[in-house]
């Protein structure tokens, strides 16, 4: 309970200081549509220029079931530096995201690789992002969809729309 007092206070104190600087908000809140994500609502943190990383949960239906998904993910930014925003906008993005449902212990992981691109609005604050990759998944069933069967890998493709305060 202590230890969740602390980071209460901190962030509470962060989101404070963070409204009175005068640059876009370091921490965002987003909404999407991804594989293997689902229909997801997280935040991420940008700790550099270059460094962003993110918590997100998910949800999608499946047959007779509703899968749940937690992901966790680091994007590494790079190319030129927007004028407007003052920020990187192109990202390599690592990722992991844990299926709770799962009903075969091999298959409750996915490991992702994407790359992708921010899309501000007009206010810098807000604005979406694609990206596109690979998502591995071990001991996969084959299906028609797959890139590599022999490495299990599957296609990545997420759509997300991200605010800030």
């Amino acid at each position: 309970m202590k230890y969740a007092t602390v980071f209460i206070a901190f962030s509470f104190f962060h989101f404070i200081a963070c409204g009175q600087e005068a640059t876009i908000s370091k921490t965002r809140f987003v909404a999407g549509l991804s594989a293997p994500e689902l229909f997801h609502l997280g935040f991420t943190h940008r700790v550099a220029r270059f460094s962003q990383f993110g918590l997100n949960a998910g949800i999608g239906p499946s047959w007779g079931m509703v899968w749940t998904a937690v992901s966790l993910e680091h994007r590494l930014y790079f190319g030129k530096t927007s004028e407007r925003t003052h920020q990187k906008l192109w990202f390599f993005r690592q990722g992991s995201t844990w299926f709770p449902a799962a009903t075969e212990p091999s298959q409750d992981f996915t490991f992702n690789l994407t790359a992708g691109k921010d899309i501000p609005f007009k206010n810098g604050k807000n604005g979406f992002t694609i990206d596109l990759g690979v998502f591995y998944l071990p001991d996969s069933e084959d299906s028609s969809v797959m890139l590599v069967r022999s490495w299990n890998l599957w296609p990545a493709l997420r759509f997300e729309f991200y605010f800030s305060f």
